[in-house]
């Protein structure tokens, strides 16, 4: 596992909550994030779940979970970037986490997807089988075991950071 640490001290937890709400998930597309991420890196997500998590006067979790299309490997992986903030200021870095270790990470789709993503482009979106079925949820009914695990390790990696500071 790889992590690329970003400067997040600009970030407004307003402007996060307002595209996913506390103990909430959202599905979105890479156009609508704020936060740090390159746009060089964000243009080849075929969808994007934010996972938020945490209480109002407390630390905030805030994981987004890109699916980065890797044509020449013909897979999908998930790249999840976390910030979190402790009240309303965010903590100082974000933690971008590459070759993750929990399963499902990587998919690999049948070929229709890469049939329709030749087709269209890369904007295009298709049902990836490790996001939910629905655009929006309460994080409890988020049942998708990979994308848990995701959330998890972006927490663990920030907690770790937030402990020695």
């Amino acid at each position: 596992m790889e992590i690329n640490w970003f400067n997040i001290e600009g970030e407004d937890r307003q402007a996060w909550e307002q595209l996913c709400p506390v103990d909430e998930f959202r599905i979105v597309s890479s156009d609508q994030l704020p936060g740090p991420l390159p746009q060089a890196l964000t243009n080849k997500y075929n969808s994007v779940l934010i996972v938020a998590s945490g209480s109002p006067q407390g630390i905030a979790y805030y994981m987004v979970n890109g699916n980065r299309v890797d044509a020449k490997d013909s897979a999908i992986d998930q790249m999840p970037f976390g910030l979190a903030f402790i009240g309303d200021n965010p903590i100082p870095s974000g933690c971008l986490i590459q070759h993750g270790t929990w399963p499902n990470r990587t998919v690999r789709p049948p070929n229709e997807f890469w049939d329709h993503i030749l087709a269209s482009g890369i904007d295009s979106h298709y049902p990836l089988s490790e996001m939910p079925t629905e655009a929006t949820g309460r994080i409890t009914d988020l049942k998708i075991e990979s994308q848990k695990k995701a959330f998890g390790t972006v927490v663990t990696t920030l907690q770790r950071m937030i402990d020695h500071d």
